[in-house]
């Protein structure tokens, strides 16, 4: 996200968390403990730590769905949502499916090809191989796995594929958002991104047509270009 954010940082102080489980913050081996309602807990403690009452929140996939959640239980602390990608739903069948499939090779301790099974879920073969082209930075992104223990890795993907629906939740947030889709991605679907955006007062829609789970990255001047009317919008 840091990349996505880079033009606007003349205007805005952007802030970059890395929630519980990910990147460098601490891991737990129970999934009750990588719930939304304990990453917000974490979030709000952090901006009070930073002498910060309101911010606007944003985020691909879980990180957006997050801002979501904040939106609605945490309303005094976000002045506006950027939500790319964020499913307020339970996971498909499809997904748990798949997720039962793949759960032995993080069991087993193969996180790279867990890893590969997932960007090819999320994103594709084309966008696996073209990382997997670039060995320092697939390194990278598969080296961040390894800061797990095998417990601490089933139980934030435990957590994410048994998570419910709460879009009828969103209804009561109040403040701007925009929600951002990838007209290729299968999680949240273009569909299930309109009910979203339907579902909350006054949300914006863009659909970025050809883009996959993550059009930030496919997609990366459309989506800011997007963004930056929304921050305009916040006389930001």
């Amino acid at each position: 996200m840091v990349a996505d954010l880079e033009p606007f940082f003349p205007r805005v102080h952007a802030l970059f968390p890395d929630t519980r489980g990910h990147g460098l913050s601490t891991k737990f081996e129970r999934p009750g403990d990588y719930t939304y309602d304990r990453k917000l807990e974490d979030l709000v403690l952090w901006l009070d730590a930073l002498g910060i009452e309101r911010a606007v929140w944003g985020g691909a996939s879980m990180g957006a769905a997050l801002s979501l959640w904040a939106a609605v239980h945490a309303p005094d602390r976000v002045r506006g949502v950027v939500s790319i990608s964020g499913p307020p739903y339970e996971p498909s069948p499809g997904d748990k499916a798949w997720w039962a499939v793949h759960r032995p090779l993080v069991v087993a301790g193969r996180f790279e090809e867990y890893f590969d099974a997932n960007v090819k879920l999320r994103m594709g073969e084309d966008v696996l191989a073209r990382l997997q082209a670039r060995p320092q930075r697939y390194a990278e992104a598969t080296g961040r796995l390894r800061d797990h223990s095998i417990a601490s890795l089933l139980a934030l993907l435990d957590e994410t594929y048994s998570r419910r629906n709460w879009l009828a939740d969103c209804a009561r947030i109040r403040c701007p958002v925009q929600v951002i889709a990838g007209s290729e991605d299968s999680f949240p679907t273009v569909e299930m991104s309109r009910r979203l955006a339907q579902t909350i007062p006054g949300a914006r829609l863009h659909v970025v047509e050809g883009g996959p789970h993550f059009p930030n990255r496919s997609h990366r001047a459309e989506v800011q270009g997007v963004v930056g009317e929304f921050l305009g919008s916040l006389e930001l």
